[in-house]
């Protein structure tokens, strides 16, 4: 029966976490920038932990890449809020606004709702 039991809350872990960030809009779990990429659009490709998954990257950067695109009126403040982030190790937590993950606004230190760091 207990390992029964491990193995639905193992199986329930492991669905939070991969829905989580599984290319769909709304807002990522707080997580480290792990690359920054300026791709030839003008844009900015990211690279998280936990990753994402399913998204459609500008550029071709795959599934793992959420998109800041050039014509994003925060894309300056984005940039240099992810440099910030990475370079510090805090965390963030970026709302994608369609299931490619296209970001939408960003926040640095934990969740847009929670604690800082959460």
């Amino acid at each position: 029966m207990k390992k029964y039991l491990n193995s639905i809350i193992s199986f329930c872990f492991l669905t939070i976490a991969i829905s989580s960030h599984a290319g769909n809009s709304g807002w990522t779990a707080a997580s480290e920038v792990i690359k920054v990429v300026s791709v030839v659009n003008g844009g900015i490709n990211v690279r998280l932990s936990p990753e994402l998954s399913g998204c459609t990257s500008q550029s071709g950067y795959g599934p793992k890449y959420a998109s800041i695109y050039p014509d994003h009126p925060a894309l300056n403040a984005m940039h240099a809020n992810l440099l910030a982030a990475y370079m510090s190790g805090k965390k963030v937590s970026l709302y994608l606004t369609d299931d490619t993950c296209k970001v939408g606004e960003m926040v640095i230190g934990g969740t847009h709702s929670g604690p800082p760091g959460s």
